[in-house]
């Protein structure tokens, strides 16, 4: 697909909010996802790179923005080439975390090193290959600024993860401090990561700017602890009585797992709904601000029942899931114009490789607001 070419925006007078919908169907979507699915399989992945250009642009053509979808421009064979990269990366990694230990810790060096470039060569592909309007978007982070944000911070992180793991068979204490430690830092280092990416994140002629702070990532997660630690307690407390109630052995299991895992995905819910709303309002670009407005106990529900049609079909709801979750994502999601939109200018940028985009992928790293 050509490049598309410089373009400015049209619209005339800013309203009040510009109706941000997700027009994709079930149906239509299982369609597209059954035959990525078999030819994927049959072609042994190869058929992979061409399956996601398919998804999309089908969930992309399907989201509208005042009327107009966006387009998804990304093309299978720069895909493929960053997916072979990304295979032989984590067959190396394998083989050295599990039959040459010695080099491990190289590996791992070499990984803290590559991390930045993943992380901005996946936002700059994202956004060269995403378009509004005939206009691509544009990502200029560098490696050095990348390294700042993620690798300086995120060695932290991954000493006190690594650490946590390799004293917890000898010193459980330990570990524990160790992962108090990182949950400590994490907050701190996903608010500089998302700040790097949108402050180094255009369209037109507008960066992007992001206002969140350290702590108010820091009290979500601290809040999400809390819920998570109240229904272990609570668990453990009456864990005797529940696994009494039950003569079965394997009910008595599940009655002692299930609550565990309802507060597990209470917890998860309330963080990702608390963190995207965080995200998405302090962001803004341009005239343009934003404003999501994710339920905890919304997306709860959803992952629930999700998860009960998934495992009842055998997975072949799998796209009624994605639709549902996509739908109620951008039903949350506002976009306020505090400007005229034809301050939106910009011009064609050239080719990104996809290489980047595709390693985060395969380790799967969430670079998405």
């Amino acid at each position: 697909m050509n490049a598309p070419e410089p373009a400015t925006m049209e619209t005339a007078a800013a309203p009040a909010e510009l109706a941000l919908r997700f027009h994709g169907r079930a149906g239509e979507y299982f369609r597209i996802w059954v035959v990525n699915l078999f030819l994927t399989l049959a072609t042994l992945g190869i058929f992979s790179a061409w399956a996601k250009v398919r998804k999309k642009r089908y969930f992309y053509s399907h989201t509208t923005l005042d009327g107009t979808p966006f387009q998804y421009l990304g093309q299978p064979i720069p895909i493929l080439k960053g997916r072979v990269v990304a295979a032989v990366l984590f067959v190396f990694y394998y083989f050295t975390s599990h039959f040459f230990t010695a080099l491990l810790p190289y590996v791992l060096v070499a990984g803290a090193l590559l991390a930045p470039w993943v992380v901005a060569g996946s936002a700059a592909f994202n956004a060269r290959y995403s378009a509004f309007r005939n206009m691509t978007f544009r990502f200029d982070g560098s490696y050095r600024e990348a390294f700042q944000a993620v690798t300086f911070s995120g060695l932290l992180v991954a000493a006190a993860v690594g650490l946590g793991y390799a004293t917890h068979s000898n010193n459980p204490m330990l570990a524990g401090a160790m992962f108090g430690i990182f949950g400590l830092i994490f907050p701190w280092w996903q608010r500089r990561t998302k700040a790097f990416i949108v402050g180094n994140m255009s369209f037109g002629d507008h960066r992007g700017d992001f206002s969140a702070k350290g702590g108010q990532f820091f009290r979500i997660y601290f809040v999400a602890g809390l819920v998570l630690s109240g229904v272990g307690m609570l668990t453990a407390l009456f864990g005797g009585i529940l696994t009494a109630a039950f003569k079965n052995p394997m009910l008595s299991m599940v009655a002692f797992l299930l609550p565990i895992y309802l507060g597990y995905v209470l917890a998860f819910a309330y963080a990702q709904a608390k963190v995207g709303n965080l995200v998405w309002n302090s962001t803004r670009l341009g005239p343009l601000r934003f404003e999501s407005t994710l339920s905890g106990r919304g997306l709860a529900k959803l992952y629930v029942v999700n998860a009960l049609a998934i495992i009842a079909s055998a997975g072949l709801l799998i796209p009624w899931a994605v639709m549902r979750t996509l739908a109620y994502r951008v039903s949350c999601l506002k976009v306020l114009p505090e400007g005229d939109l034809r301050e939106f200018e910009g011009a064609a940028g050239g080719a990104v490789r996809a290489t980047g985009a595709e390693v985060g992928e395969f380790f799967d790293l969430d670079l998405s607001l």
